[in-house]
């Protein structure tokens, strides 16, 4: 999390980057409230917090395909729900090279309130026979905008509901309203999904190339790990 709003601050090229999960980990959105988590139930099942610098509601990452993308200002000047079209058109195309028809965009906003991202779809989101694959968020700075996904292979739905006070509630809504990419194409493999991702954001760009961190994205990725990201810090930890 900290890499990533280090782009939003000094970041200075298109950057798609992908990462992994060491343990099943809780992720809130940047301006969600916390009074719906279980602390104690996080606490004993040892899983992690931290909270996105993008938008939206919680997300247990594990057995899944996250990405953040960033686009600097002046690399594609759509307003920022026209960003949002783009980036699903791209993931759109993506799932049907793996042979995942999704569901047309929805016109309608959902009303349902719920603290778990996956619990239902927003219009610029993704879903298959009426279930949510797919979660995006974005945050705007002066540099751009970054987008942070969650695809998940594997919706463990017990444990997501788990993370919350009315555990039910959120169980019964994940499981009429989420699906894993596992449910619907047994046989896929992360990496050939990736592989599709790659190719589809690429063809954004003019120039697309494996690169490294710069070392002013580092320098600022340790501060915010230091004074915003650490587990004791008031932003990570405020309930």
């Amino acid at each position: 999390m900290a890499r990533d709003e280090a782009l939003l601050l000094v970041g200075e090229l298109p950057t798609l980057r992908f990462f992994l999960w060491r343990e099943p980990t809780l992720s809130l959105g940047r301006y969600q409230k916390t009074q719906e988590v279980d602390f104690a139930f996080l606490e004993g099942a040892g899983i992690p917090l931290v909270r996105r610098p993008t938008g939206g509601r919680a997300i247990l990452h594990g057995e899944e395909v996250t990405f953040s993308l960033f686009l600097p200002r002046n690399e594609k000047p759509y307003t920022h729900r026209a960003l949002y079209m783009v980036v699903r058109e791209v993931l759109r195309r993506a799932f049907a090279d793996i042979g995942i028809t999704v569901d047309a965009p929805s016109v309608v906003l959902p009303s349902v309130h719920s603290p778990a991202c996956f619990s239902l779809s927003l219009p610029h989101e993704l879903a298959v026979a009426g279930k949510k694959v797919a979660g995006i968020a974005q945050a705007q700075s002066r540099r751009g905008n970054l987008f942070e996904g969650s695809i998940p292979f594997r919706l463990d739905r017990d444990l997501f509901a788990s993370c919350f006070r009315e555990k039910e509630k959120v169980l019964q809504e994940l499981c009429a309203g989420a699906v894993g990419l596992w449910e619907i194409r047994s046989d896929l493999a992360k990496d050939e999904f990736v592989e599709a991702l790659v190719a589809h954001f690429g063809a954004l760009f003019a120039e697309t190339f494996s690169g490294t961190w710069g070392e002013r994205e580092l320098f600022e990725a340790e501060r915010l790990l230091r004074e915003k990201y650490s587990p004791c810090s008031p932003y990570h930890c405020e309930r």
